[in-house]
């Protein structure tokens, strides 16, 4: 590692997915948001990133036993399901070290190492990459849905902290935050023994879903991010949360990627709810430039 200059070199994409995308009869919709995404990848590819630090969220799969709130993985594949194959995660050498520096500066971190991650990290990374698997990466999967949940504002100090410990990296590095807006998916909220649905308990969760995407608060948030607003994330509530959804807790993804990349006001956002995938569908990016300091 090296010492930093003057440039922009720090920047962030943070954007919703929904595995309902994917199905046949729900994916002629939704066109906002893939325009949205196509705007994401041309950032990307302009940014030119040497590194991307990935924060997803898992959905009762690597984290169905054992729930720590961030777990860096250091080797593993993508899960096959809703489309995507299965991949070898191409973990770039800095991760051991971020993950190190992470322990040192007291986060609780575990690492994974030869364990299959889900869509919720996948997804993003095949909307985002013509070449997902050349993607030099930093994997770290994110606890938002299971019990238990840490507050927000806990996702936004990790997320600097992951900023710091990356700051003497002389290299572009692009900070990703995927999950979320308001969205309540058909699991069982956050407790103690939960279960995965039945198919009735599914239908039921499924039938009143839409009642939890609130458009207002979900552009809130974004307004907030254009504004460089760097609290509009620490600022919620559990209980802001739990009134769009179970799945509104994955925007301890964004609060923590945005915070990684130093909170820069966000150039781009857009929004757009889609009704057949039950989400409410966000997308912002900017980038940062680092003094001669850090």
């Amino acid at each position: 590692m090296t010492s930093p200059s003057h440039r922009p070199d720090r920047a962030f994409v943070c954007l919703s997915h929904s595995p309902f995308m994917t199905l046949p009869d729900r994916s002629d919709t939704g066109y906002e948001y893939r325009a949205a995404v196509e705007e994401a990848k041309k950032f990307i590819g302009d940014f030119g990133p040497d590194v991307v630090v990935l924060l997803a969220p898992d959905h009762m799969n690597l984290l169905n036993r054992v729930r720590p709130p961030f777990t860096g993985i250091i080797s593993g594949e993508t899960l096959p399901e809703f489309g995507i194959p299965r991949l070898e995660l191409n973990v770039h050498p800095v991760a051991k070290d971020l993950f190190q520096d992470l322990v040192t500066r007291d986060v609780d971190l575990a690492v994974g190492e030869g364990v299959d991650v889900d869509h919720g990290l996948g997804l993003t990374l095949t909307q985002l990459f013509d070449d997902p698997g050349l993607v030099p990466l930093v994997p770290v999967v994110v606890n938002a849905i299971g019990f238990p949940l840490f507050p927000v504002a806990r996702a936004r100090r990790v997320g600097e902290h992951i900023g710091g410990a990356l700051r003497a990296y002389d290299g572009k590095v692009m900070f990703v935050g995927t999950g979320g807006l308001s969205h309540n998916p058909p699991f069982p909220e956050p407790a103690p023994g939960a279960r995965r649905f039945t198919p009735e308990e599914r239908a039921q969760s499924l039938s009143g879903a839409l009642d939890y995407v609130d458009p207002a608060w979900d552009r809130a948030l974004l307004a907030g991010m254009a504004d460089g607003d760097a609290g509009c994330f620490s600022r919620l509530t559990q209980a802001d949360i739990d009134a769009r959804g179970g799945g509104a807790n994955e925007v301890r993804t964004w609060a923590a990627a945005w915070a990684a990349a130093g909170s820069p006001a966000a150039t781009f956002t857009s929004y757009e709810v889609v009704e057949p995938w039950i989400t409410g569908m966000g997308v912002a990016f900017g980038t940062h430039a680092r003094s001669p300091r850090g």
